[in-house]
């Protein structure tokens, strides 16, 4: 989102991205185009809901220089940095680009089975999709399997007196990773730390970290990892500032 020029982050939710057909779905790093409105029950001032179907896809971001000429231009912070000013101002920034001075391991936590609330959520979402008089065009998604683990970065950020973080990885692609090594029959917990220690973190990537918190006013000091943004360290450069 730009505001004179500059870009800023928002956040947008609900959308029910497993429930949208083919044509409504967008991907990661898509340019998109939607009308969003204020969610006033959300006081973090990034946050704003979708008009229903409102979104289009302009552009899509490719990996390399042109993506950090984008993603470049928005501003780095550090976790402790989000943490101190989010837990003396809840209406702090609660969303931001931090990159860690070193990461020590990942840490894994045996995911809970879904409580019957959540089940039952997604089983009457089930149920009111297939006896609609109007069905979806596309198929129907199966009550979706929870992962195995809950994983979390062992890292230090950047500010000279960082004692260490925790950050738990909210990232939907490792649950999709997840299911995919269960449904082939391979070690989850080795999958998961090739693709999001090992490739994400090599020598020759500049690897940072979407950090967000929670809503709830309690909690708006806990800081998550939302995705990862893993450019080659050649590719990170400096973004050149815009013309007009």
């Amino acid at each position: 989102m730009t505001r004179s020029g500059l870009l800023t982050w928002i956040r947008l939710y609900p959308i029910a991205f497993r429930w949208l057909d083919g044509e409504s779905q967008f991907a990661k790093y898509d340019v998109i185009e939607l009308e969003v409105r204020r969610r006033d029950s959300d006081t973090r001032t990034e946050s704003y809901s979708p008009a229903q179907d409102s979104w289009h896809k302009i552009n899509h971001l490719r990996p390399g220089k042109s993506r950090h000429q984008v993603i470049g231009r928005l501003p780095v912070t550090t976790t402790c940095e989000l943490m101190t000013a989010a837990s003396a101002d809840p209406a702090a920034t609660s969303l931001g680009l931090v990159y860690p001075a070193d990461v020590d391991r990942l840490e894994f936590e045996p995911h809970p089975k879904w409580t019957p609330e959540q089940l039952a959520k997604m089983q009457d979402r089930i149920l009111k999709e297939s006896t609609a008089l109007i069905p979806m065009s596309g198929s129907i998604p199966s009550v979706l399997k929870e992962p195995a683990f809950k994983v979390r970065y062992r890292y230090r950020c950047e500010s000279t007196t960082c004692r260490g973080h925790q950050g738990r990885i909210l990232d939907w692609e490792l649950t999709a990773l997840q299911n995919r090594l269960r449904h082939d029959g391979k070690d989850v917990k080795a999958g998961v730390t090739e693709k999001f220690l090992d490739q994400m973190f090599a020598s020759d990537r500049r690897t940072g970290f979407y950090m967000g918190n929670f809503e709830l006013a309690a909690r708006r000091g806990k800081f998550s990892v939302l995705g990862v943004y893993w450019p080659k360290a050649e590719d990170a450069v400096a973004p050149q500032p815009a013309l007009f």
